[in-house]
């Protein structure tokens, strides 16, 4: 292994994490919510995906629980955090478990068995149960650090369909610089610039719900 570019890797990672953190603390509350569930919307498509291969979950629930934030944000309708969060992680834990009876025992796998990651197909599911529940966070208390955690999961989402199939570590060097990861990289920063020069309005809060492919 390189330790000097896992060094590298590691400095690049905290100075960007400093940079993002700078600008989301520019930040009105209700933006930094929005920019959440931007990336909670495009993580969903992974649980359906989980939920219709497997039978498991209730997509529903974390949809309803989206869709609460984007009414809160557009109409200020009440959210009961409580309840829907903790819906919202009773979905994480049914695609992690998933993870873990795929994976076994073997130690070797524990890390990523203990983040629902034994498969894409598994960790995906993870990620959107926990963006929609981070993103929910936001909403509420419209903290900086649980908006950071929803665009690494963005971006985690994006890297585990990068190495589909493999169970090194070597490979995620590689697969940071996969066109997946830097779409969804570019996307994320493309919604933070549009929130540091708009107003949270009804137009705004649309095209961040918009797919990428279907923006002008």
């Amino acid at each position: 292994m390189d330790e000097g570019r896992d060094d590298g890797r590691i400095a690049g990672f905290l100075d960007e994490e400093r940079r993002l953190t700078e600008r989301l603390d520019g930040l009105a509350p209700a933006a930094r919510a929005a920019l959440a569930a931007a990336v909670a919307e495009r993580l969903m498509p992974h649980y359906w995906r989980f939920h219709e291969q497997t039978g498991l979950g209730e997509p529903l629930v974390l949809q309803s629980a989206l869709d609460g934030v984007w009414d809160l944000l557009e109409c200020g309708s009440a959210f009961d955090i409580v309840t829907v969060g903790v819906a919202c992680m009773d979905q994480a834990f049914v695609a992690a478990e998933f993870g873990f009876d795929l994976a076994g025992t073997r130690t070797w796998e524990a890390w990523r068995v203990a983040n629902g990651a034994a498969t894409p197909l598994a960790e995906n599911a993870v990620h959107a149960a926990w963006g929609v529940t981070g993103a929910c966070h936001v909403a509420v208390h419209g903290g900086i650090r649980e908006t950071l955690h929803c665009l690494r999961y963005g971006r985690g989402a994006a890297l585990a369909v990068a190495r589909q199939g493999e169970l090194d570590a070597q490979p995620v060097q590689a697969a940071e610089r996969d066109p997946l990861v830097e779409q969804e990289k570019h996307r994320q920063l493309l919604d933070l610039e549009l929130l540091e020069r708009s107003t949270l309005t009804t137009q705004v809060l649309a095209d961040l719900r918009t797919p990428a492919s279907h923006r002008p």
